[in-house]
């Protein structure tokens, strides 16, 4: 009589639950205030490979200790134009979207803020570029999606299936995840987006792209701009004396690509995929929400530059 091997293997197979995700999120909390605290600290860089490495590990030896496929962890498929012009439409708006949160914030807390920004930067240029590229940008994008949009997001999806409620979940665990109160907002946020992207999709591809090019493209360039000493400077008076209020106000006005922009990219990931809306505008209502949305921080932003320009004006001028 022939076995039947997929029987048995379906037998041994535990199914997977959410403290299976919260477990796995613990000891990389742990291990993070622990052993890959003192890696980075020790290694810089080749530190930061070597914690990708290990939560790609992590993630890896999750699955395989529960028996469960990794394509079903890890879905990858053959990327389709429109989804992948949605993601990079994704990313631009929330781009739009993070210049004023994270502005507002370095307002607020100038020190903290250009503190964490300066460390930042010193780390990943500390080697060459090519090598940090490869490091703080393709890396995160495969080993840190693997753990967050793969393994932990498909244990809470065995219980929760509302994809805002996972979006903001998801968005709380990867700010925590960074290990940072000052990056905590800005981080969360973004999570929130790649889990949107990766629930859409069901496609590994595509969350991997948008942390790509979210890590990739400021750094790139910022790094052609180059340290010079009046950009140094400025950066100095700015940690020092805070950001101009007129400054916040342009800040805030990009924001206005954001509505559309996530409208759009979310359109554009849905296209195509049976059994969800096709059509672009669906109401008058949404219509009329996007362009008070688009219109709202154009108003908000030329109104807290004209008061920034004659209330804070020494301020303003003092670094033009």
């Amino acid at each position: 009589m022939e076995k039947n091997w997929s029987s048995d293997e379906n037998k041994n197979r535990k199914k997977l639950k959410p403290w299976h995700g919260a477990v796995l999120f613990g000891i990389v909390m742990l291990s993070f205030y622990t052993i890959i605290a003192w890696a980075q600290m020790k290694w810089g860089m080749y530190g930061l490979a070597l914690t990708e490495l290990y939560l790609l590990f992590l993630s890896i030896f999750a699955v395989k200790l529960l028996k469960i496929p990794l394509k079903e962890i890890f879905p990858l498929k053959r990327p389709k134009w429109k989804k992948t012009l949605g993601v990079l439409l994704m990313w631009v708006s929330s781009y739009a979207l993070m210049i004023p949160v994270t502005m507002f914030m370095a307002y607020f807390f100038p020190k903290q803020m250009f503190a964490v920004s300066e460390g930042l930067n010193e780390v990943i240029y500390s080697v060459p570029l090519i090598l940090s590229v490869f490091i703080s940008s393709v890396m995160p994008a495969v080993c840190e999606e693997s753990l967050h949009r793969g393994f932990i997001l498909k244990s809470f999806q065995s219980k929760w299936k509302n994809k805002w409620f996972l979006s903001v979940l998801m968005g709380i665990i990867f700010g925590l995840f960074h290990g940072s109160i000052w990056r905590f907002l800005p981080t969360a946020i973004l999570g929130g987006i790649l889990t949107y992207i990766m629930l859409e999709t069901e496609n590994m591809f595509y969350p991997a792209l948008f942390h790509f090019t979210n890590n990739f493209l400021p750094s790139f360039l910022l790094s052609l701009s180059g340290n010079s000493p009046q950009t140094e400077a400025a950066s100095e008076l700015l940690a020092q004396q805070g950001i101009p209020v007129a400054f916040l106000g342009i800040y805030l006005a990009m924001a206005w690509v954001a509505p559309f922009g996530f409208y759009t990219a979310g359109y554009l990931l849905r296209k195509g995929e049976q059994g969800k809306e096709q059509q672009y505008i669906k109401s008058n209502g949404v219509l009329i929400s996007l362009v008070v949305l688009t219109v709202l921080p154009i108003i908000l932003g030329m109104m807290i530059f004209l008061y920034g320009l004659f209330f804070d004006a020494n301020a303003f001028f003092s670094i033009m």
